[in-house]
Parts: C-alpha cells; structure tokens; sequence
C-alpha cells in the first residue's frame, strides 16, 4: 500500500505546446512502447478505480479532492489524494486471460502511450529530471498520454507525487508547457471519473 498526490486533465484533442515541449526535451511518443490495462467498470463511482496492468491487480481509492485550485497562470485543477494497492497474478489465471484474451465481463480496455519523467531530489538539493522506471524514493511524475478507449482517442497531462514526502519544485514548468495555452478545472479528474463516460 502506498499514497500519492494526483493532478490531470484530459482533452480529445491533441495539446501541440504540450507535445512540442516534451519533444524539445526528448520524448516522443514513437520512442515509447504502448501497453494496454483493463479497467473494471464501476458506474458513477469516482473514488475507486480497479485494473489489470502487465500481470498485476491493482485497486486505486480516492481517499480525498480538493476545491478549485490554481496551480500557476492559465492552470487549474483539482489536486487529488490516493491510496493504492498492488497484487501480483498468475498470466495463467483463467478468469485474467478470460477478461484479457477473451474480453469477458465487459472490462474496458484502454491503450496507453506514455512519454515523461521523475523529478526527484539530489545529493545537493537541486531538482534534476530522470527516467520514469526509475523508482526514487520520493518524487513527482509528469507523463502526457495519448489514450484508445473504444476506437476514441484522447490525451492527459497529469502530474503524481509519490514517495515518503512532498517534492515541492517551481510549478511554472507549467507554463512552459502550454505557452499560451490553459488547463481548466473542468477537464481536471481522475481516470476513474473520465472512464466513467463509456461505461454503458
């Protein structure tokens, strides 16, 4: 079990400030391997999400949401409070291929290409950037992903603080993503409130 601090938005449209930057920094999303994960649907609930993800389940509680904020210029959201736990499962599990393979019980899948980093602190203090498999032991990760869910494609910018204690770092990073364009509280939630709409 751990917990995190979460801030996301999601668009249906590709942000071209937010890409460019990530790009002029080296990610791209032709460099990066996509991987799918089956959420279990849960209609109406926010506050719980429950997935498979490469052979691990993992069930996700929102334990708390803010009001507004605003995180910088042009930038509001609703910052969000997690605990998760992780279980590992067998590839060989018949009810995992059932719902993988298969596609029984109406689990969502959704394919997810991810470009980012770790921010974490040094030996010196400084804030330095490094790969998102590394696992420092305290930090915040900042990922942009382009997302399938039944044939639609969408986007999220979200930023996760994990680890023993808060990262704090300059928030203006923000700005320099977006340039002139805005993230707006009412793109701001969780993939639990977002999966929400195509849950039939």
């Amino acid at each position: 079990m751990y917990r995190t601090k979460e801030i996301r938005w999601f668009s249906n449209t590709e942000d071209p400030e937010i890409l460019r930057w990530f790009e002029e920094n080296g990610f791209t999303f032709e460099n990066t391997e996509a991987r799918t994960d089956y959420y279990l649907p849960l209609k109406e609930q926010n506050d719980i999400g429950i997935k498979l993800r490469e052979g691990n389940i993992e069930i996700k509680q929102r334990i708390h949401s803010s009001d507004e904020q605003k995180l910088v210029k042009r930038v509001k959201g609703h910052f969000e409070n997690y605990i998760k736990w992780s279980f590992s499962s067998s590839n060989e599990d018949p009810l995992i291929h059932s719902i993988i393979e298969e596609e029984k019980y109406n689990w969502l899948a959704v394919r997810k290409e991810r470009i980012g980093f770790k921010l974490k602190e040094n030996q010196n203090g400084s804030i330095i950037k490094v790969k998102m498999t590394e696992y420092p032991k305290y930090g915040c990760q900042i990922e942009y992903t382009r997302i399938k869910v039944k044939n639609e494609l969408w986007y999220t910018l979200g930023l996760e603080w994990f680890g023993s204690k808060e990262l704090e770092f300059d928030l203006s990073i923000l700005n320099k993503m977006l340039n002139k364009n805005r993230l707006k509280s009412e793109n701001s939630m969780g993939y639990s409130q977002f999966l929400n709409r195509f849950h039939s």
